[in-house]
């Protein structure tokens, strides 16, 4: 009894180190300051929702609605705070790791589920992979884990595989591919059903239960008459991601899908030899698929491979080398599954790849060189972007000219500067790359800013392409009052 009892702690000392040493690793991520761009866009669109703005209709992005609402949640509570919104995200992935280890420890057993949390904990709160932000697809990856062990944990019952839906639809509303492993748990429930029926049964509680947030959503967006609107930023704006084709995109599009096909032709072959496919299979359709998700796009930032790190630390955790026995299948199976994952990380990701241990060595010594002052702010600062000391001495321009709450417009990359001086986006549109992605994006803005002459205008050194009638608007109607590490400021004529 006393050797279970130390046994017992001995083990949970383990798993409670494993997840301090995975916050350990993100602690310098909350004191980053703000300028990472996609952050700032949805920095901006929170700030405008809490100020009283309607999704998509007074503030637009090309993405689901959750990524959104979840910086308006963090917003709401503690104010616009870089800290506190990758201390939000920090937890997020310790509970994350937290149900990777139930899952593993339900599989695999508490020794690999130790190690499957670990290796979760550490590829997640790298830099290598952008891990350090606050993105869509670390908030994402914690309802695809809770569907996984749902429905691991109960046998892939009727109500698991429902609540499953539930959790993968949300997921899929924070970046779309994450419903991608939903189609995971299809297949494994395919593989491993004893019938048709039976699978029957058990696909349609996942589909059913993966309708009901879709249903809600469309149900909020339907009285404002923002269907259409919410339905070209979430889905059909992405397909200019999948047109931007990089180098070798027939041989990605090729090459993406053989993981997948190799997971559950495997499958499909030990169900027929073998009349039962173990549990563990699902790793690999879950790796495989989340790894087709990563690729979609075929774009290069290295923040999509955090999808794929949950069902790579299970596959990672459950290899046991000693009790590998190797037949022609199984090599088979092995060169059509990993070839292509290394093929096409090494490809796509390759500057985050070569780049990437350097890059965190240089992250953490920045830290430290902050930390200890070493280092002054605005060299800190710069490591990150040398936009960022703009952004706050624009800030405190603002701040000391009492614009917080007035109508101001940035025509750049600098959305951060919306959220942090709080100020009222006068365009729905609080990017300039979104002006030009947008059909009718210029005209829509034209107009916005003549109804609506914002107080100032500020054009920074990043200002992306020539936009004509903002030019003639300030022309006519703005004055150039300051100049701010290259970022011009107008104001808007006294009377006019």
């Amino acid at each position: 009894m006393k050797k279970l009892v130390k046994d017992f702690r001995t083990h949970h000392i383990f798993l409670s180190l494993i997840f301090f040493a995975t916050f350990l690793l993100r602690f310098p991520s909350i004191f980053e300051p703000f300028w990472y761009g996609d952050e700032g866009i949805f920095a901006a669109v929170a700030r405008n929702l809490n100020q009283g703005g309607v999704l998509y209709q007074t503030a637009w992005d090309n993405k689901p609605p959750m990524i959104y609402l979840t910086y308006q949640a963090i917003f709401k509570v503690f104010g616009v705070s870089m800290f506190w919104l990758h201390l939000v995200a920090a937890l997020v992935v310790v509970a994350t790791a937290a149900v990777i280890y139930e899952i593993a420890q339900e599989v695999l057993g508490e020794k690999r589920a130790l190690l499957a949390a670990g290796i979760f904990g550490f590829i997640t709160s790298l830099r290598l992979i952008e891990g350090d932000l606050a993105l869509t697809e670390i908030f994402m990856i914690l309802p695809i884990s809770l569907a996984m062990m749902v429905a691991i944990k109960r046998k892939f019952d009727l109500l698991s595989c429902f609540l499953a839906g539930i959790l993968f639809a949300i997921a899929s509303l924070y970046k779309q591919v994450g419903a991608f492993e939903a189609g995971a748990l299809g297949l494994f429930l395919f593989l491993s059903s004893e019938n048709f029926f039976d699978f029957f049964k058990k696909g349609f509680a996942l589909t059913f239960g993966f309708l009901i947030p879709y249903i809600v959503t469309i149900f909020y967006f339907a009285p404002k008459h923002l269907v259409g609107d919410y339905i070209f930023a979430a889905y059909t704006y992405y397909r200019i991601y999948l047109n931007e084709s990089p180098k070798y995109a027939k041989l990605i599009n090729i090459a993406k899908y053989l993981p997948l096909l190799a997971a559950f032709l495997y499958g499909f072959y030990k169900k027929v030899k073998f009349k039962k496919v173990e549990v563990w299979h699902l790793f690999l359709l879950w790796m495989a698929i989340s790894f087709l998700g990563s690729y979609f796009s075929g774009r290069t930032y290295g923040h999509y491979l955090v999808q794929a790190t949950p069902g790579t630390a299970l596959l990672l955790a459950s290899i046991s080398f000693s009790k590998i026995k190797l037949d022609r299948t199984k090599v088979i199976f092995a060169v059509c599954f990993f070839i292509p994952l290394l093929f096409l990380t090494r490809l796509i990701f390759s500057d985050f790849i070569t780049g990437g241990p350097i890059n965190q060595i240089r992250y953490w010594r920045n830290f430290v060189d902050y930390s200890t002052g070493a280092k002054n702010e605005g060299a800190y600062n710069d490591f990150f972007d040398k936009n960022v000391n703009t952004i706050m001495a624009l800030s405190d321009f603002l701040y000391f000219n009492k614009a917080s709450g007035k109508s101001v417009y940035i025509w750049g990359d600098i959305s951060w500067l919306y959220a942090i001086a709080d100020l009222h986006n006068p365009s729905r549109y609080v990017t300039s790359f979104h002006v030009f992605g947008v059909p009718n994006g210029k005209e829509e803005v034209s107009r916005a800013l003549e109804k609506n002459p914002p107080t100032y205008i500020i054009k920074p050194q990043s200002s992306i392409g020539y936009f004509e009638g903002l030019e003639k608007l300030l022309a006519n109607r703005y004055t150039s009052v300051a100049k701010i590490n290259g970022a011009e400021v107008f104001v808007k004529d006294s009377g006019r």
